[in-house]
């Protein structure tokens, strides 16, 4: 059975209540018999996400965007996570 990610990416973890992914943009893939290969990955763009609704976008690293949500809480959700 598929999975339903679509345009989101791959998951790589949770801030709070907000959702960070990770969109790779593919090269093309090299000319070969195997109709499995897929491209190799030239850059990685992190996203947040609330829901299905994007946040923000356009992170280089993991970390910025880890930061940027934590941004994002308020400060009464930060007290409930504990996160500082």
């Amino acid at each position: 059975m598929g999975t339903k990610t679509g345009q989101r990416g791959r998951y790589i973890c949770k801030v709070g209540h907000y959702d960070i992914y990770a969109k790779d943009n593919l090269r093309p893939k090299k000319e070969s018999k195997n109709k499995w290969v897929k491209g190799q990955v030239d850059s990685t763009e992190y996203v947040i996400l609330h829901s299905k609704k994007t946040l923000s976008s356009g992170h280089k690293t993991k970390q910025t965007a880890i930061e940027n949500a934590i941004e994002l809480l308020n400060e009464n959700y930060k007290l409930i996570y504990n996160l500082s």
